[in-house]
């Protein structure tokens, strides 16, 4: 897609997820639920991550 479309791999990851897949943000006590629903169904399902509170800093990645 890189190639075909001649974008740069600073573009690649501005405009798509580049490997995480579908994410669903839903709440944390619901989480362990979620992916074992989506197990039984045949998907691959993780927990990713966690949303919290930002500081004056704003938002940190990892």
């Amino acid at each position: 897609m890189q190639k075909k479309g001649e974008l740069e791999e600073k573009m690649m990851y501005n405009t798509f997820n580049m490997g995480i897949g579908m994410v669903i943000a839903l709440d944390q006590k619901d989480a362990e639920m979620a992916v074992e629903v989506l197990r039984a169904a045949g998907e691959k399902a993780y927990v990713i991550g966690e949303t919290i509170k930002a500081d004056e800093k704003g938002v940190e990645l990892c």
